[in-house]
């Protein structure tokens, strides 16, 4: 039998709805505040009452709200009013009517549900199995006050997490409506207590108010009031203030419940599912090799699904299923892993992690629902390394493969607390370059060849898999065109004119380094720039060197966070002319040494050239605000007016030495 998505239940209505008491709330229009709204052309809602009850195995959302129809946009959404439902939700109509005219119209008997399936499905295996509700609502008019009232009930599975712990995270509404009378209720009919956590509310100077955490107490309720109240509005760079509900347990009490869960998915013997790969396995001629081999069998050839319903309520499958069908999420795929290195004699441990909201998880109140992700810490020869079972495109052995930035995330290890993973700077860089300009008679023989490492060297592979020669060429002469500054000479549409004998390949990949090199190569035509009668040679690269977007960020609450590459470059120009080595900036190098970065400039000057070596050495995974901020932004500063590269000038010759060298032949 298919299941129910919506059931009209009316018997449930609210008073406030029915015809006798329609003029009591109406009397709002008479007021100061009613008129001082709809001069300002906004909608206004007479009521709205929201209700969450948390219960031991569900949980039910009630919501009744009367409010103008003034706009026609505001029409066009009512008139198809649309619920999106997970698979385990159910919507109950109570109420649909309008006012119009001082009188109340039912509406039930004039609508039109579709149930369609609410599916997105991308690249990496995304999807989601929830329901969309649209409710079709025939004749509206523009002025009707609409009334609505529906529940949604949730019923959670047997195996779902949602059984022990509550998660529920409250905003104020927005200001595009303004209340005669506002009500948020939480009801705590979950057999445990309840914290709420408020955060980024503020004072009226804009600080951030400390406010003391509220507990429910089972069979208790939180409720907030306000009567002819406003949206709030969110100035541009604050975080909107939210309270965060959940279960009241520290990480500790949680881990012993997930370890408890995901232990038993541990014990299993791999012989049983997977005889075939062992013998695969047991054939490489290293444990490192074998570490290797696993890895990218879960990642290459077990096809990620992610089911947004599912993530964090339900119990990871178990090893042989997800082998046996060759698809699973996050949690599915990482157990896998975790069974295979425990073959291999590898100590891991599953931890969850939150890349979207990562540096609020010490922020939030405690529950396994502030993450959004599984992956695997793997110890091996005393170091530590985070696997992302998910990633496809990732190559090499354990320590070369690519590296993930999060801050904190949660071991499923009984006991454990909030973990964090410490900024980093990766060695050897992960991109090296090396620039050869050599120009003769006007014109520049050019190459790069790039040294590409760890996630910077899969992402090369996917350029190369997904994009034509054509269209990487054109990348590559853009950036060129861009470092050596001639957009001070043409536009970038005239680049065809000037590049010539372009190519790129890829030299050699090392799959099991992960390391790939490329060597790209043009002839480029009339390569100086020049400024009345002086000509000059340049190669500056800011793209690796400057971090631009510090001193474009102005987020209040927000940090801003340093993920970047380190890099090694050698520019080597040289010319058939004479150049001025006494320049300054020719000669200009820089040794900058900070908490947040190292970066390094020396030269070899010669009669006809420069040779330019650059070290960059940022941190990754970094959040910093404030006077942390500032200077990082001084120093980014320092770099831009020291040296991002090299740039030469030419010593024009003289009239005496052009006639000496007709003499002598040159």
């Amino acid at each position: 039998m298919e299941k129910e998505y919506y059931i009209l239940e009316p018997s449930l209505a609210s008073a406030a709805t029915k015809q006798e008491n329609i003029e009591m709330w109406l009397k709002a229009k008479e007021t100061d505040f009613y008129k001082a709204q709809i001069e300002q052309e906004r909608d206004y809602c007479f009521w709205c009452y929201i209700t969450e009850t948390a219960k031991q195995t569900s949980l039910e959302s009630y919501t009744s709200m009367a409010y103008t129809l003034n706009d026609p946009q505001t029409l066009n959404v009512a008139a198809k009013t649309n619920f999106i439902l997970n698979k385990d939700e159910v919507l109950y109509i109570h109420t649909l009517s309008v006012v119009r005219d001082g009188q109340v119209i039912d509406k039930l008997d004039d609508i039109n549900v579709k149930v369609l399936d609410h599916i997105q499905e991308g690249n990496n295996g995304s999807f989601s199995d929830q329901k969309n509700i649209t409710i079709l609502i025939r004749d509206l008019h523009l002025n009707d006050v609409f009334i609505i009232e529906t529940t949604i009930k949730c019923k959670y599975s047997e195996d779902s997490l949602r059984n022990q712990f509550f998660r529920y995270s409250y905003s104020y509404p927005g200001p595009y409506w303004a209340y005669s009378e506002y009500r948020f209720q939480l009801k705590n009919e979950s057999g445990q207590a309840l914290e709420g956590n408020y955060h980024y509310f503020r004072d009226e100077s804009g600080k951030i108010i400390e406010k003391e955490k509220v507990v429910i107490a089972d069979q208790g309720t939180f409720v907030i009031e306000e009567k002819l109240f406003n949206g709030k509005e969110i100035k541009e760079g604050e975080i909107e203030p939210f309270i965060d509900f959940s279960t009241q347990k520290n990480f500790t009490e949680i881990t012993e419940v997930l370890a408890e869960l995901y232990q038993k998915f541990y014990q299993a013997d791999v012989n049983t599912f997977a005889a075939e790969l062992i013998k695969e396995l047991e054939l490489l001629p290293s444990l490192e090799n074998k570490i290797r081999y696993a890895i990218d069998f879960v990642q290459k050839q077990i096809y990620y699904l992610y089911n947004a319903s599912e993530m964090d309520g339900h119990e990871p499958q178990a090893a042989d299923s997800t082998f046996k069908t060759k698809q699973g999420d996050c949690k599915a795929k990482t157990v896998l892993l975790k069974v295979l290195l425990d073959y291999l004699g590898i100590h891991s441990e599953i931890v969850l992690v939150n890349y979207e909201r990562d540096i609020f998880l010490p922020v939030y109140t405690p529950s396994p629902f502030i993450f959004n992700h599984a992956i695997l810490k793997i110890y091996y020869e005393d170091k530590i390394y985070f696997v992302d079972a998910t990633v496809e495109n990732d190559q090499g052995v354990l320590g070369k493969r690519r590296k993930d930035s999060f801050m904190y995330y949660l071991e499923i290890k009984a006991g454990t607390e909030l973990q964090k993973q410490m900024p980093f700077q990766e060695q050897p860089p992960v991109i090296e370059e090396i620039i050869t300009c050599n120009v003769k008679e006007d014109a520049a023989d050019f190459s790069l060849k790039g040294t590409l490492r760890g996630r910077v060297a899969n992402t090369t592979r996917d350029m190369f898999k997904n994009q034509t020669n054509k269209d990487i060429i054109k990348t590559f002469n853009g950036s060129i065109y861009n470092n050596m500054a001639l957009h001070n000479k043409y536009e970038a549409e005239e680049i065809d004119k000037y590049f010539s004998d372009t190519s790129i390949q890829i030299v050699n990949d090392n799959k099991e380094q992960n390391e790939i090199q490329v060597l790209y190569k043009a002839r480029i035509s009339s390569p100086y720039l020049k400024e009345g009668n002086k000509r000059f040679l340049h190669y500056w690269d800011r793209t690796y060197f400057v971090d631009d977007g510090a001193k474009n960020f102005h987020h209040r609450d927000f940090p801003f966070w340093i993920d970047r590459n380190s890099v090694k470059m050698e520019i080597h120009l040289t010319t058939d002319c004479a150049i001025d080595q006494q320049e300054k900036f020719t000669r200009q190098e820089c040794d900058i040494q900070s908490v947040w970065l190292q970066h390094r400039t020396t030269k070899k000057i010669s009669e006809h050239g420069v040779s330019c070596y650059l070290e960059y050495h940022p941190y990754r995974n970094l959040a910093i605000s404030g006077k942390e901020l500032e200077e990082y932004i001084k120093v980014n500063d320092q770099i831009r007016n020291s040296n991002l590269g090299v740039g030469i000038d030419i010593v024009e010759d003289t009239f005496f030495k052009k006639i000496s060298r007709l003499f002598k032949g040159k």
